[in-house]
């Protein structure tokens, strides 16, 4: 439907007339006001001056009259006055204000009119004050007049009014040819354009065009015309693309439902009434339809035999139809024709379909990726190894039973096996041999006890066993649990036959009875973790019960571990120096750091209580470290005072933890750096379990410090292998010789056979020796006597604190 035309005031050139009108009327008559209003300012100005004028002339002879009381040059004075046309009263007064002269005239009516009352409509009064020269200027009287202002101003009226008129014909007539102006310019062009727009057929535009302005014309009404001219142009080609591309979409259609067809996911569209508008081949194959017979189907009978649940798919359907939402199921199971089952992953997705919305449905099959998801739930509550339960399904299942049994009124065990020596057989068959050895024994495991109890593998060559439901008596309870736990070290004694040999294990075994005391799960397999070192200390290969006495010592250990943690937090620790003095000079060459813990309330715990437990805790690495930030803080304040020599060494203990930690290394060569320490200052002792575990590993962390200028010392040499073939190998430098070989040096023979060949051997090593322990002078003699180098001891001085210490280094 085409629209009609504007009317004539609804066209462009009325409304730009009008406002045209409106503008330019305000705007001129607002000018010659102004100007008016100037003209009339400049007019008043005149006016006064004239005034002024007027009275500096008649004041002396009317001073005169006044003064000598001459009524003749009084009268001429006022008629003098009133020859002026806008003064039409005059008076002439003595200083007692008996008038002298007056006179007055009927003021002129004047014909300005309209103007005149706008601007000025008053009559003005002057009065000046009369004095003779002479006689000091005093006043002899006055004169007055008034004055009528709009006759003195009345040709600037006459002028101003015309002035007004004139401009308002002058602005009216411009607003016509205006209006003219912008009706033939503009309005009719348009009118005609607009008129030729309608004519125009939508679904041909090319047939008609605009008819084009005189050629002189270059401005935008013809370029609207000249781009119209070739929109249109361009729109008819469009369309005829249009139609050609109509045309290859229609043949494309079948090609892209042909790629939708063989897209390996299940794509249909379902709408409210439950039936498919469309469905793809891999969604028909699953249901045993083709596409075609799918839509005249029901959902309700389609999906009967492929889920669980045909109402709550239609109730989806519903909600994305409806409130045209996406939905998304994670997982739902799917049978197929073939009877399979599938899980899919679907989106749901509203779309508008022709003359409907519809449910656009697109299933992914996740079946593999569903299985591998159990796969990995599987291994995560599994060892990968045996098979077992690992770790953390051995912690869910025992809250589980500990809870079961506390509800029920029963007693269950947990069972902590370690296998004795296993690293024998990694370390000399390789971990394959080993591998077969843990999975041998975790079969084992599973034959010793019951179907409901828990075999579960917690790392390297441990095991857990949970007996559950042994009985209602704590000591039933507490004797099958041994039995079964003899059964157990019995099945894995059994040799493995591995290539034509017999393997053999030994296992041994913690018992721990739950629930006691309202343990917690990690607490009773702690519990049954100690029962299990402690067979470890007395010869292994045995069974032993967590008892009262071990939960005293275990609890002992959990406060004291919580009392180090303090102590490292508020610095309770201190270094303590023992002096080690050259056997030949008795000069300090050096010292041996030994750290110390004064708590607070217990006073001062010895070494051999508290360091076990710094181990066990994993605390010694950052005790460790401190040790060693202390004594190189401590060098670095020697060194400065000039109390530290060169060759002097400062000995510090380092644990086995710590010496492994991977950081070990790099924390050492930091704080040798951080604090400036002398060369060759800082000397490490290691003990020979340290270095023979791993000597490789060993050699590594102690050469890389030695290119450092750290220094190594053996402690306690000849109480543990004390082989040569691995000391030759070593970057040590000195030899301690163990206080267990000086104590009885003076009385025993053996010890004084081993201490002199230990000696010699140093010295054929070049190695230096410290002999530790040393307490009489007999046995410093038997050492000088051996050629020692040097000794410490209690002899010269137990560990002293830093500022003791101090003192012997001063000469």
């Amino acid at each position: 439907m085409r629209n009609k035309g504007p009317t004539f005031s609804e066209g462009i050139s009325f409304q730009l007339a009008k406002i045209g009108i409106i503008l330019v009327f305000v705007l001129s008559f607002s000018m010659n006001l102004i100007q008016v209003y100037v003209d009339y300012q400049n007019q008043s100005q005149e006016f006064e001056n004239l005034v002024e004028r007027v009275i500096e002339v008649a004041s002396p002879p009317a001073a005169r009259a006044v003064h000598t009381l001459d009524d003749d040059l009084a009268i001429e004075v006022v008629n003098g006055l009133l020859s002026y046309d806008f003064i039409y009263e005059v008076a002439i007064r003595d200083e007692r204000g008996h008038v002298l002269a007056e006179a007055r005239r009927p003021p002129v009516v004047n014909s300005s009119g309209w103007l005149v009352k706008i601007v000025d409509n008053d009559v003005l009064a002057y009065t000046s004050q009369l004095a003779v020269p002479g006689y000091n200027q005093q006043s002899t009287g006055e004169i007055s007049f008034r004055v009528d202002k709009r006759q003195a101003l009345s040709g600037f009226y006459s002028r101003s009014e015309l002035n007004l008129l004139v401009g308002v014909l002058r602005n009216l007539v411009l607003v016509a040819l205006l209006f003219i102006a912008f009706y033939v310019k503009l309005t009719k062009p348009l009118a005609r354009l607009s008129h030729e727009i309608n004519e125009i057929n939508p679904d041909q535009p090319g047939v008609r065009r605009l008819t084009p302005l005189a050629e002189e014309r270059k401005d935008e009404l013809a370029s609207v015309i000249s781009n119209t001219n070739q929109l249109l142009d361009v729109v008819e080609l469009s369309l005829a693309k249009r139609r050609a591309v109509e045309l290859a979409l229609r043949k494309s259609e079948e090609h892209l439902r042909q790629i939708v067809d063989s897209l390996p996911v299940l794509i249909g569209a379902r709408n409210k009434q439950g039936y498919y508008r469309f469905a793809n081949r891999a969604l028909a194959d699953a249901l045993g339809y083709s596409p075609e017979e799918m839509c005249r189907i029901h959902v309700r009978s389609l999906l009967k035999h492929s889920v669980s649940d045909i109402d709550l798919v239609l109730a989806n359907d519903a909600r994305v139809i409806d409130n045209r939402e996406e939905l998304d199921v994670v997982e739902e199971s799917f049978i197929g024709a073939d009877g399979n089952q599938l899980f899919l992953q679907t989106h749901m997705i509203p779309l508008d379909y022709y003359d409907e919305v519809v449910s656009l449905v697109l299933s992914v099959d996740v079946t593999e990726r569903k299985n591998a998801q159990e796969e990995m739930q599987y291994m995560a509550h599994h060892d990968a190894l045996t098979s077992l339960p690992n770790r953390l399904q051995l912690v869910e299942r025992l809250e589980h039973e500990v809870r079961r049994a506390v509800r029920h009124g029963y007693y269950g065990a947990v069972l902590f096996i370690d296998l004795d020596k296993f690293k024998n057989i990694n370390d000399s068959l390789g971990h394959p041999v080993g591998d077969l050895v843990l999975q041998e024994i975790a079969r084992r495991l599973k034959m010793a006890v019951r179907e409901e109890d828990l075999v579960a593998r917690l790392s390297g060559d441990e095991f857990i066993v949970v007996l559950t439901v042994l009985d209602r008596e704590l000591q039933v309870a507490g004797l099958k649990a041994g039995e079964v736990s003899e059964k157990i070290r019995a099945i894995v004694s059994q040799p493995i036959v591995h290539e034509q040999m017999e393997l053999r294990v030994t296992c041994s075994v913690g018992v721990v009875v739950y629930p006691d005391k309202n343990n917690v799960v990690h607490e009773l397999l702690r519990y049954a973790d100690t029962a299990m070192y402690h067979v470890k200390e007395r010869g292994r290969d045995a069974i032993e019960f967590f008892n009262e006495e071990m939960a005293d010592r275990v609890s002992a250990q959990l406060v004291m571990e919580g009392d180090l943690h303090r102590a490292l937090e508020q610095q309770q620790f201190a270094l303590h120096y023992q002096p080690k003095l050259d056997i030949e000079s008795g000069r300090v060459i050096g010292a041996e750091a030994l750290l110390r813990w004064q708590h607070p309330h217990k006073g001062a715990i010895p070494p051999m209580e508290f360091i076990p437990v710094l181990e066990t805790s994993g605390l010694i690495i950052e005790v460790g470290q401190w040790v060693i930030e202390q004594a190189c803080k401590c060098l670095a304040h020697w060194s400065k005072q000039g109390l530290w020599h060169p060759g002097m060494t400062l000995s510090v203990n380092i644990s086995p933890r710590q010496f492994r930690d991977a950081s070990f290394v790099q924390d050492v060569v930091n704080t040798l750096q951080r604090y400036n320490v002398p060369r060759g200052a800082l000397d490490i002792e290691v003990t020979e379990g340290i270095i023979i575990q791993r000597v490789d590993d060993a050699i590594a962390t102690m050469t890389a410090l030695a290119e450092h200028h750290v220094s190594f010392s053996l402690d306690d040499f000849g109480t543990g292998y004390s082989s040569i073939s691995y000391l030759k190998r070593l970057p040590v430098s000195t030899l301690k010789i163990d206080k267990s070989f000086i104590r009885d040096l003076s009385c025993d023979r053996s010890d004084r056979v081993l201490v002199e060949t230990i000696i010699t051997m140093a010295r054929l090593l070049d190695l230096t020796v410290v002999a530790e322990g040393v307490e009489t002078p007999e046995q410093l003699e038997i050492l000088r006597e051996y050629h020692c180098h040097s000794y410490q001891g209690f002899y010269f001085s137990p560990a002293v604190a830093e500022e003791a210490f101090s003192e012997f280094l001063r000469p």
